[in-house]
């Protein structure tokens, strides 16, 4: 970022937070006019009370107009939307190849930090700082819930997150699933507690295994701990995920070798919400589990995917087939370039 931008963000902490957001209105109401604030609130994740906030501001300076139809954009505030678009990508550092990668992807955004973390993990640390900015811009301030799923990447990026995002927030994190495997410190429960602890938020715990049979799951629903913490991850204003390799997440699931193989011959190569993809983004396996489902992802305001190194490349490409339009996808130029070479 600019060092006038710099400058001007320790003066007006919320600035750009005020900036994206009245832009992000002009944006919708620029795509669905006529249209009333219910349905931008609802595209946006904000409340009816804030959208209305924010269009009697813009109507007051002339940018929209409200009237028994709907609203709709000005000529000012059409001009005022397409000379903003340039500061906007220049204030969130949208550079040429994360604008590209994005619309490859067909998701809002992509941010791309420099490294390749098969061979370098200073990546993580990068990563956690954007999606920390990421968060802090996003979440609206006062009570919040964030789902965070596990695995190696959520772990390792979310150790960075900063205490800033609890100022002038009420954060409560829960775990995206229930127990997988024996590795504790990659599971989500562990994960959701220890960014709690660092950023200063709350947490709800899912102490169940993954692999419950659905009857054990309603019956287990009917403790009132473990049926308030289903509800907050439905009701979360963002989740975290990472997007795993179809093998080693096999591996993780207990799966024996002649599944694997069967696996791996359907073509899978990444593994999401206990789904598992092929390179084209097919379903070729899915796993009944414990916690949140890819179903109900769209219904999340803000969804964040992490995943990192060349590695993961081919994984990335086959996920974002279902991942929602909302999702921003932080990741390294070792998995960005890979993705970008692939027809």
């Amino acid at each position: 970022m600019d060092s006038d931008l710099t400058l001007l963000q320790s003066l007006v902490p919320d600035v750009f937070k005020i900036i994206r957001q009245r832009f992000l209105v002009l944006e919708q109401i620029s795509l669905l006019a006529p249209v009333g604030r219910r349905v931008v609130a609802k595209k946006l994740g904000l409340s009816e009370r804030t959208i209305r906030t924010e269009t009697d501001y813009l109507k007051q300076l002339h940018l929209i107009e409200i009237n028994s139809s709907g609203m709709v954009l000005t000529e000012k505030g059409e001009i005022t939307l397409k000379e903003l678009a340039p500061l906007i990508d220049r204030i969130f550092n949208a550079s040429k190849t994360e604008l590209q990668l994005a619309s490859k992807l067909g998701i809002d955004r992509v941010i791309i930090v420099p490294g390749n973390a098969d061979l370098q993990d200073r990546v993580w640390a990068l990563m956690g700082e954007q999606l920390s900015a990421a968060l802090d811009l996003l979440l609206p301030l006062g009570k919040d819930i964030i789902t965070v799923s596990g695995g190696k990447t959520v772990a390792n990026v979310t150790k960075h997150l900063s205490k800033r995002l609890s100022r002038y927030r009420d954060i409560l994190f829960v775990p995206g699933r229930g127990a997988l495997g024996d590795d504790v410190e990659l599971q989500s429960n562990t994960i959701a507690q220890a960014v709690a602890s660092k950023v200063g938020g709350r947490f709800s715990g899912l102490y169940l295994p993954e692999n419950l049979p659905s009857e054990a799951i309603n019956a287990l629903m009917q403790d009132p701990m473990i049926s308030n913490t289903f509800t907050s991850i439905y009701n979360s204003d963002a989740v975290i995920h990472g997007i795993g390799l179809a093998d080693n997440m096999a591996r993780k699931r207990g799966f024996d070798a002649f599944t694997r193989s069967k696996l791996m011959d359907k073509g899978a190569v990444a593994e999401c919400f206990g789904y598992f993809f092929d390179h084209n983004g097919h379903l070729v396996d899915r796993v009944p589990r414990v916690g949140f489902q890819l179903e109900v992802l769209d219904k999340i305001p803000h969804v964040f995917a992490l995943a990192a190194g060349e590695l993961k490349a081919p994984a990335i490409i086959a996920y974002m087939h279902h991942a929602p339009k909302q999702t921003w996808l932080i990741t390294d130029e070792g998995a960005s370039n890979k993705v970008l070479r692939e027809n």
